[in-house]
């Protein structure tokens, strides 16, 4: 369904790929070989998870490929989530920590288990052919199907939730996170002002690589090396990626330095980027 192309995960150049494999009906602007049977359905605007005749029209089929727009740890989408609702099963390549938060080992098909696209398109034939192998991996939506006890502790202990008024959903929950951290430096702040410094003043809470980061990109199919020099993707972000890393690493210096003014910024960037130089 997907009409976002050309993204950092290189997604279609796996599912072009996979094509000369097995049938794959696509629907969006990216690979696009399928029509949807209404304009309703073709208007982005409107063909929304919430819309029946849009779950209606997906849930026909056993397998959704689910593949994310970029590859980060904590980066999980509605296309995982939404043929995971209607009972299909998702083909996935995104976060590398899913299987952490999946109901059990047989909830979904991770494409990186497959030495090539060959591979992954035989074993979801073999399914296909296969009714009984192929339940298995709905049978989490059985009664006590879930057995993933980290899954079901976190769904108990989190302090927002999904259609659950008595709960704040989880934008919230991240603002209130943010408000309750923020109230808590302007006090630990009050108090080092009041005690003229015999209580130390708060450390700067700096966001690590570790706490947001993405891996460094790699083509959806095969490696950097066999791509040519004038590759679209190869050109564009490969080189975000470091321009990305060297943007943040240049903010870090100036909150360690007390910097405030802003234009300063690009002296920064351009001091990492001698320092890159001379590294090399």
């Amino acid at each position: 369904m997907q009409s976002h192309c050309d993204v950092p995960s290189d997604r279609d150049r796996y599912v072009r790929e996979l094509m000369k494999h097995i049938q794959v009906d696509s629907y969006g602007k990216c690979l696009h070989n399928r029509e949807l049977p209404s304009e309703r359905l073709r208007d982005t605007s409107t063909a929304t998870t919430e819309d029946s005749e849009f779950m209606t029209f997906i849930a026909r089929y056993k397998f959704h490929l689910a593949l994310e727009n970029a590859i980060c740890d904590d980066y999980m989408t509605e296309k995982l989530w939404r043929p995971m609702h209607l009972g299909a099963v998702p083909v996935y390549r995104g976060s590398p920590a899913v299987r952490d938060w999946m109901p059990n080992n047989l909830s979904i098909i991770l494409i990186d288990d497959f030495d090539s696209p060959q591979e992954l398109a035989k074993y979801l034939d073999f399914l296909d052919k296969n009714g009984e192998e192929y339940l298995k991996y709905l049978e989490y939506k059985n009664a006590g199907g879930i057995k993933n006890q980290f899954l079901l502790e976190s769904l108990e202990r989190r302090e927002w939730g999904v259609n659950d008024m008595t709960l704040p959903n989880y934008l919230n929950g991240f603002e209130c996170f943010i408000c309750d951290k923020e109230n808590t430096r302007i006090k630990e702040e009050q108090e080092h002002k009041k005690s003229r410094g015999e209580i130390p003043a708060p450390r700067p809470h700096i966001a690590q690589f570790k706490h947001m980061g993405c891996p460094m990109p790699t083509p959806g199919f095969g490696s950097v090396e066999d791509l040519s020099g004038g590759d679209s993707w190869k050109e564009m972000w490969l080189q975000d990626y470091w321009q990305s890393l060297d943007q943040g690493e240049a903010l870090t210096a100036m909150i360690h330095r007390n910097e405030s003014h802003q234009g300063r910024f690009w002296d920064y960037m351009h001091e990492i980027f001698l320092k890159r130089t001379r590294q090399h």
